[in-house]
């Protein structure tokens, strides 16, 4: 080889390096967690920051929620209280609340913190009063009556707050 002849070419990755340690050195931590978050279900669904999955019916886009007070341990946490972005989806929402429908999976999504996640799982939960705001573009309701919540929390590195 002749001297100089080498410059300009890309240094091949090292392999074994992990793809997230990867992205998240040249994201940062903040942007690796949401993209990480993201649930992808299908071209037609869209992916949150905080959302919920009720059994196949999702993710829905969560606008407010009590999900703090479950993560935190609050006794005052009785029922789930959420409000969801109205859309295609609503129709159904509305019809499982009236019904006080039991479903088997509902799972709440959100980011905490600057590199973390948690999902909570709410087993065998019944939901009820749905109600769409005057403007109709977000809807309230909630679930009561589960069997059993479970808290999954996914952290890139140390969580921060």
């Amino acid at each position: 080889m002749h001297g100089g002849q080498d410059r300009g070419r890309p240094v091949p990755a090292r392999r074994g390096q992990s793809p997230v340690l990867a992205l998240q050195r040249r994201l940062g931590n903040r942007a690796t967690t949401q993209l990480l978050a993201r649930k992808t279900a299908g071209a037609h669904q869209g992916t949150f920051q905080n959302s919920v999955q009720i059994g196949k019916l999702g993710p829905l886009e969560v606008t407010q929620s009590n999900i703090g007070d479950w993560i935190a341990h609050k006794s005052s946490a009785q029922d789930l209280l959420v409000t969801t972005t109205s859309g295609k989806h609503s129709t159904e929402l509305k019809r499982m609340a009236d019904g006080k429908t039991k479903v088997d999976s509902l799972k709440v999504q959100t980011i905490v913190g600057e590199n973390s996640w948690v999902i909570v799982t709410f087993t065998n939960a019944v939901l009820r009063d749905y109600a769409a705001d005057a403007t109709g573009a977000t809807e309230q309701w909630k679930a009561v009556d589960f069997d059993g919540v479970h808290i999954e929390r996914t952290s890139i590195g140390t969580p921060r707050p």
